[in-house]
Order: C-alpha cells, then structure tokens, then sequence
C-alpha cells in the first residue's frame, strides 16, 4: 500500500488543522497540556518514533502483511473502538484519518485480505458495515504497541 495515496482536502478544510484522531476524545491538539517545567529532547523523541516504526515494520514483516502508516491508523483505530465498545465503519475511518472514502475502502479491504480486519453487519441496521480486528489482527496490533509501549516507559 502506498502512503496518504489520493488523500484528500476541500476547500473547507482549508484553515483547519484540526487533528481528526483526537475527536473521538472529544478533545483539540491544543487541549494537550505541555510540561513547561520539563525539556524535551527532540532527539530522544525521533530517535523513539523511528525505533517504534521499525518494531512496527518488524511485526509486521515476514510476509505477514505490508501496515504503511495510513493501515496502521486503521488498526489503532480498532483498537481503541475494542477498547471503548464504539462500533466503527469505513466511513468514520475516511472523516478521521481525512482522506477519500474509495481510499479508506481499498485500505480496509487490503487489511480483510490480509486477516487482520473483519466486517460485521448489524443485525439493527442492514446497511451498516462495521470493521473489527480479527482474533490475529488484535494479537499482532497488541503485541506491537506493548513493544512500542515498552520503549515510551523507557524513554
């Protein structure tokens, strides 16, 4: 899968630099409380971004699947929708992660095509398609944010 392929912007959008994956907690980037007191290490901060990509293409690898960034926010999204009981669809997935809805399409069905995601239909709903990490897609999403959790302790 190539990265942010056909992502997309209206004119509307222009001006907003609201960072979509912070809305399902119902807060802004700009309601993230800085440590003033506290230096940051731009350094350390790259150098761990760059290390939990490589766990991440590490799990991953081996034929298992090829998760560029765009899959990988799909997975956290999934995740977190386990996590809090929130029924996802491909649609919330495009609004969140801003991009085509045919985009977000052809990425959620590459990640069923690799067994790491699943559709459900609701019973109350015929027309809405949910998506769900299958039993391998959370163990292997699971397992690489406890690696990449154990690195951000560390730091």
């Amino acid at each position: 899968m190539r990265e942010y392929k056909d992502t997309h912007f209206s004119d509307n959008d222009i001006g907003d630099l609201t960072d979509h994956s912070l809305k399902q907690f119902n807060m802004s980037a700009s309601d993230i409380q800085l440590d003033e007191g506290r230096h940051i290490d731009l350094a350390r901060t790259a150098a761990f971004l760059l290390k939990s990509r490589a766990i991440r293409a590490e799990q991953f690898g081996n034929g298992k699947a090829d998760i560029d960034d765009v899959s990988w926010h799909i997975l956290l999204h999934l995740i977190i929708s386990t996590d809090t009981k929130k029924a996802v669809t491909a649609l919330d997935l495009a609004h969140t992660l801003n991009l085509a809805t045919s985009t977000t399409i052809r990425y959620v069905e590459y990640l069923i095509a690799t067994g790491l995601v699943d559709k459900q239909i609701e019973a109350e709903n015929l027309e809405t398609v949910t998506l769900k990490l299958t039993q391998s897609g959370d163990a292997l999403t699971s397992d690489t944010l406890r690696r990449i959790g154990q690195d951000l302790i560390n730091i």
